[in-house]
């Protein structure tokens, strides 16, 4: 058999391999994502197969990356993510890059996604070294790397580090050196974490990413929000010797001028043991508690 028919063998086989799959959203299935709680397994599929051996691909590990991107952006575009679903989007961004390693995109928005989970930070972080290896004088991996460990993991000794690398390469924003140095300086601090937040946000070009660190905005003004109610909850105690009834006797005592609104569009409330919550956040950023 001549060159011409042995690649003209190849793209028919690759073909046939394409109709097979049939672009199906259930090449890695759903039924496979471990449970909350229990460790990520290897999921059968056949992409999973050939990103193991991508040489098998026969020249569409672009097309079948792309397709892996499509089912990592449909389980990231749930409003709220189970623990089981960012295991998966994990699976899938290792199965992506596998395939085309030199895709930035699932390195980028997928690791900010699964830094939203305070159980998946470290995953994050794995994501974004994966993309800083393939994509070394990127100062976006970096710079992610540190926002990770900072928000995710409430390490700002790592964050700040992290930030100071990615200011040292090329075409790396302006403000970065700053960035670092107030990471460094001023951890802990939810309206100092604002002003990264907005400063970053403004410097993001990319739609994905920016919805991201917009919905991080909140969450972190969430947290300011109920630290300070706790605060004003603390001070009702001392001044009356009980816990008030509902936040609006804060008001009523003089300790606060209003209640401030929720983010989310939803409302801050205090508990029956005086404890402070929105009705829109289930769980506290760990970044800013005491430790």
């Amino acid at each position: 058999m001549n060159e011409a028919s042995r690649g003209a063998w190849g793209w028919m086989a690759a073909f046939g391999l394409l109709v097979s799959m049939g672009f199906s959203w259930r090449l890695l299935p759903l039924r496979d994502v471990p449970a909350p709680g229990q460790q990520v397994r290897d999921v059968p599929g056949l992409l999973m197969a050939i990103s193991r051996r991508p040489e098998f691909a026969f020249g569409f590990r672009n097309v079948m990356a792309d397709v892996v991107w499509l089912q990592a952006v449909q389980v990231a575009g749930n409003r709220k993510m189970t623990p089981a679903e960012y295991d998966r989007l994990y699976v899938l961004l290792n199965v992506g890059s596998d395939l085309d390693p030199k895709f930035e995109m699932p390195y980028l928005f997928g690791g900010l996604i699964l830094g939203e989970s305070p159980q998946h930070g470290r995953e994050a972080l794995r994501v974004f070294e994966r993309g800083k290896g393939t994509h070394p004088t990127d100062w976006r991996f970096p710079f992610y790397i540190g926002f990770t460990h900072y928000f995710s993991l409430g390490d700002a000794l790592a964050g700040g580090g992290a930030m100071a690398e990615a200011a040292r390469l090329p075409e790396s924003p302006a403000y970065l050196p700053g960035l670092a140095s107030r990471m460094l300086t001023e951890a802990r601090e939810p309206e100092a974490a604002l002003v990264l937040l907005e400063t970053i946000t403004r410097q993001e070009d990319d739609p994905l990413r920016q919805s991201v660190l917009e919905r991080r905005i909140r969450e972190v003004a969430v947290e300011r929000d109920l630290l300070a109610l706790e605060r004003a909850v603390d001070r009702y105690r001392e001044k009356t010797g009980v816990a008030p009834g509902d936040l609006s006797a804060l008001v009523r005592e003089g300790i606060l001028e209003g209640i401030p609104p929720e983010p989310d569009g939803g409302r801050y409330f205090i508990d029956r043991e005086g404890k402070v919550h929105s009705d829109r956040v289930a769980q506290r950023l760990r970044v800013f508690r005491k430790k």
